[in-house]
């Protein structure tokens, strides 16, 4: 996932890729901060050829790139050469949400659990919302969307479920581009901070009996949040 640091002096997501970093996991950022930022939007054509000269980087890490995210689903395949961009409309965010659901309500069970030290996850998770709060009036979304996953990320990685994390992060990229979304058209960004807060002291002192009703407030469109 991006840097945030790196995000906040962020260039377009198109632009070249720096010598040395011209691996297929960098062309795969950068793909999908331009879904993210909607440079790329849905049905967008995108080809190997486009990609290695936008990025001036070689076809093999563009095609190596564009595969993986055909296999996660982000892009798909063209009647013509090349693949699209996925559709991210209401039906394909509700089924991706209710996966994120299914698996975070499984994250939080283990990290929450009776005798589970909630310390180091509570002290990893402090300078996270740190930095969301630092980046709320900055209006840069894929930094805070990043700084959002890191969040969720270390909720994940401190639950002591590794299947479960590893499936969290299957959805991440997926995920990066809804945040995006919401981020930008959030009306009150520190009210999106305090949601975040929230859920820290959920963490601290909460019962997982509210656990369903606490994620779904968490999870609400920004926009129809009461």
């Amino acid at each position: 996932m991006p840097d945030p640091a790196n995000l906040t002096r962020r260039r377009p997501a198109l632009s070249p890729i720096e010598r040395g970093r011209t691996t297929t996991d960098e062309v795969e950022e950068r793909l999908i901060l331009a879904i993210a930022t909607g440079d790329k939007g849905y049905g967008d054509r995108i080809t190997e050829a486009e990609i290695a000269a936008a990025l001036k980087v070689s076809r093999v890490p563009a095609r190596e790139a564009m595969k993986n995210l055909l296999l996660r689903g982000v892009l798909v395949e063209n009647e013509q050469r090349g693949l699209r961009v996925s559709d991210y409309g209401p039906a394909r965010t509700a089924e991706l949400f209710e996966l994120r659901f299914a698996i975070e309500k499984i994250i939080f069970q283990h990290a929450m659990r009776e005798g589970h030290d909630r310390a180091p996850l509570l002290e990893a998770l402090a300078p996270i919302v740190d930095r969301m709060r630092d980046l709320s009036g900055s209006g840069d979304a894929v930094a805070l969307s990043s700084i959002d996953l890191d969040f969720h990320r270390a909720v994940a990685r401190h639950a002591g479920n590794e299947l479960a994390a590893q499936i969290w992060e299957g959805l991440a990229q997926h995920l990066l581009i809804v945040f995006c979304r919401d981020w930008s058209s959030a009306s009150d960004r520190t009210g999106e901070v305090r949601l975040h807060e929230t859920l820290v002291e959920y963490i601290r002192s909460g019962s997982l009996a509210d656990l369903d009703a606490v994620l779904k407030r968490h999870f609400s469109d920004p926009a129809h949040r009461s």
